[in-house]
């Protein structure tokens, strides 16, 4: 049997045997069917009908040099890079599917006990062709996806890094001439430096996490068992004193314990207390409530003010909004910088959900609910 026909003839059996490689790379994370065989059906259907056609020398050279005009096959293979990537499979990860995927149609077909004839030969050499095609195209795809990324973090980090500097800056100018006897005005530029000095350091270490989890790959984290009661203590009374004019009420039980990075968990609240901070109406108070809900701990941070715009919350805590999104009007919610996304990435580490409502009369609220135990597979 021809090799294209057998793809197509025997599309679920490859597709299974692949789905089953897929679900390997990432053992540790659990994805449905559906997820593990992305585009896998679609990419092999579309290099079969290609190999059916005719193909000029010139043409195939093209191809192998990544020239050849678009087709089906290389949009599927640039989609499903990211997706896996939005999964958390790294780039190497990536190239092992399309590398599985060939071994293993190649393996089942010579197993059905073809006819190796010149024509059989071909239809090999194109079958290597598409899957080379698709391979550079996912290849190219991911690391343009990571590129952009890195770029809008370092300017946005750039950005936002420039207003606690300056304000720093123009608060020791002032040191310079004010009279030391005036112990007021003292105290609100030191209030002022230590605002400055801890945003930039929530900025810093939102770079250094960003950095660790390269784009898809998990952040890490040390759970051991705490009370989180004290963590969440200690960030609100944090922020509380470097921004004496907010005033931040927590509601918290006296003894949630479980299994967490207590480091992380207040990395987490911290990135959401301050967002509040910045986007919520100044005049009014922010409210934080932590609460163990069936063996879960349930963090909600909430605070009035302007409502995130509805086109925003779909990839509100993605680093780069979808690019249809970005022609949207621009607002003060035009990005969020990169603390969002690394409360994602914490919860994520903690097999937690975080979701976000945001409207006019009832406020934003970020909810993040958390299992108390690490789950055991296996």
């Amino acid at each position: 049997m021809r090799l294209s026909k057998f793809i197509m003839t025997n599309l679920e059996e490859v597709v299974t045997e692949w789905e089953s490689f897929a679900s390997t790379v990432l053992p540790e994370k659990q994805f449905d069917s559906a997820a593990l065989r992305n585009d896998a059906a679609q990419i092999l259907s579309t290099i079969a009908r290609d190999m059916e056609k005719p193909q000029t020398a010139s043409q195939q050279t093209k191809k192998s040099q990544g020239l050849g005009p678009k087709t089906l096959q290389d949009t599927s293979a640039e989609t499903h890079s990211l997706v896996r990537l939005g999964q958390g499979f790294n780039q190497v990860q990536v190239i092992s599917e399309f590398r599985a995927l060939r071994a293993t149609v190649i393996r089942l077909w010579l197993n059905s006990s073809p006819e190796i004839d010149a024509a059989a030969m071909l239809q090999l050499i194109r079958f290597n062709e598409g899957i080379d095609q698709v391979l550079a195209k996912s290849a190219a795809r991911f690391m343009e996806k990571i590129e952009e990324s890195t770029n809008f973090a370092v300017a946005v980090l750039a950005h936002d890094l420039r207003n606690p500097l300056h304000a720093i800056l123009s608060a020791a100018q002032l040191l310079q001439i004010i009279d030391p006897i005036d112990i007021a005005a003292l105290g609100k530029i030191a209030t002022n430096m230590i605002n400055s000095g801890t945003q930039m350091s929530r900025l810093i270490d939102n770079l250094l996490d960003f950095t660790r989890t390269r784009l898809g790959q998990a952040l890490p984290v040390n759970r051991l068992e705490i009370d989180v009661a004290p963590v969440c203590q200690r960030v609100v009374a944090e922020l509380a004193t470097a921004y004496p004019d907010r005033t931040i009420e927590l509601i918290c039980s006296e003894c949630l314990r479980g299994s967490f990075d207590g480091t992380r968990i207040g990395e987490m609240l911290s990135n959401l207390i301050a967002n509040a901070i910045q986007h919520g109406d100044p005049a009014t108070h922010i409210t934080v409530t932590v609460s163990l809900e069936a063996d879960h701990i349930v963090f909600k941070v909430h605070n009035e003010g302007t409502p995130i715009p509805e086109w925003v919350l779909p990839t509100i805590f993605d680093l780069i909004p979808l690019r249809e999104e970005r022609k949207k009007p621009q607002s003060e919610f035009g990005h969020l910088g990169i603390g969002l996304f690394i409360v994602k990435k914490i919860v994520e580490a903690h097999s937690g959900m975080i979701s976000v409502s945001s409207t006019a009369a009832a406020g934003t609220t970020f909810v993040v609910s958390l299992p108390c135990h690490e789950s055991k597979v296996g």
